[in-house]
């Protein structure tokens, strides 16, 4: 049988360039979900990071709202909402309302971690109950099914729980702890593959494994996020993909952060006390996708069959908000068919 053709979405952090307004990051992920949309783009959805000033991407209900409104077709979600940021009504009114004036276009993907250092997570107010606990409250209050006699049983929100409009759920991970969550419930599941590619092939067969159909999933369903920086060659491609390895190791050992151009980069001077964050950053790095559309196809054909996964949802943090239309442009050209 011939492989199934390729279904792509976009995990979007609103990087920062260099010397560009910060705002200028938001204007530019609308601009990108509308590209998206137009080329035949599945889902798009953003991410929750603080404290990183190379990625605004820091409240994505908020930001999911807005790009919602200004496109109409293409789906919009969360990639993911970190839980333990949040109280679980909390997230629950946020995205009902966003499901009440967009509905069914909403996705609510669910993070474990806080997406921040522990300075910034302290600063946040990180819950540190159990993921599973407050994922199971998350539900009931959607729901309106808390067991008799729980605290939180006699909250009503608006819309009112187990009428309203629900956005469609899936659990995020970087491991196989959602991934065999994502399974037992019938969920489906989405792996941070962008910076734990080493980990998708598992993660997915995990996920598999342990999955029981439910009213929400007849099948698994699953997706595998990936770094992808596509230009008109391969070796142009490497010199951006480059240039945000520096700016990323840069960042990580004390620098400005913003995103650098290739020729920046190329000239900015390196940390050598610096070597754990470049053997994180060598890590992470390994397994993105880079080149010519030819070269980035076939990357993304190979990442698909190795994974099984059934949909694959690229990131692209490069310089130049330009660069990154086009990339996106150039893989919709080589993957989707389109002109």
């Amino acid at each position: 049988m011939p492989d199934k053709p390729l279904r792509l979405s976009i995990l979007d952090h609103s990087p920062v360039t260099a010397g560009l307004p910060l705002g200028d990051a938001f204007w530019h992920s609308t601009k990108l979900a509308q590209l998206g949309e137009r080329l035949g783009y599945k889902r798009f959805w953003v991410a929750e990071h603080h404290g990183m000033p190379w990625l605004a991407s820091s409240t994505p209900a908020v930001l999911a709202a807005h790009v919602a409104a200004q496109t109409s077709t293409i789906r919009v979600g969360t990639g993911g909402l970190m839980l333990s940021n949040y109280s679980p009504l909390s997230a629950v009114e946020q995205m009902s309302l966003i499901e009440s004036l967009h509905p069914g276009r909403i996705d609510l993907g669910l993070g474990r971690s806080s997406g921040a250092d522990q300075i910034a997570a302290h600063a946040l107010r990180t819950n540190q109950e159990d993921f599973s606990q407050l994922f199971a409250e998350l539900l009931a209050f959607f729901q309106g099914e808390f067991p008799d006699g729980y605290t939180y049983g006699g909250i009503r929100i608006w819309p009112s729980s187990g009428k309203g409009p629900m956005p469609a759920i899936w659990l995020l991970g970087s491991g196989t702890y959602s991934a065999q969550m994502a399974g037992a419930l019938g969920l489906p599941f989405a792996h941070g593959g962008h910076f734990a590619g080493a980990n998708s092939v598992n993660a997915v067969q995990t996920y598999r494994k342990a999955f029981r159909p439910s009213e929400t999933l007849k099948e698994p369903y699953s997706i595998v996020s990936v770094q992808v920086i596509c230009k008109d060659t391969d070796e142009e491609a490497q010199r951006y993909h480059n240039a945000s390895y520096i700016s990323q190791v840069l960042a990580m050992s004390g620098g400005p952060g913003y995103l650098m151009s290739p020729q920046d980069a190329e000239a900015a001077p390196r940390d050598a006390s610096a070597p754990a964050q470049e053997q994180f950053v060598a890590e992470v790095y390994s397994h993105h996708i880079v080149g010519s559309p030819t070269t980035v196809k076939a990357g993304l054909e190979d990442l698909a069959k190795r994974t099984e996964a059934d949909e694959l949802m690229i990131a692209n943090i490069m310089y130049g908000y330009e660069n990154r239309l086009k990339s996106f442009e150039l893989i919709a050209e080589a993957c989707l068919g389109r002109d």
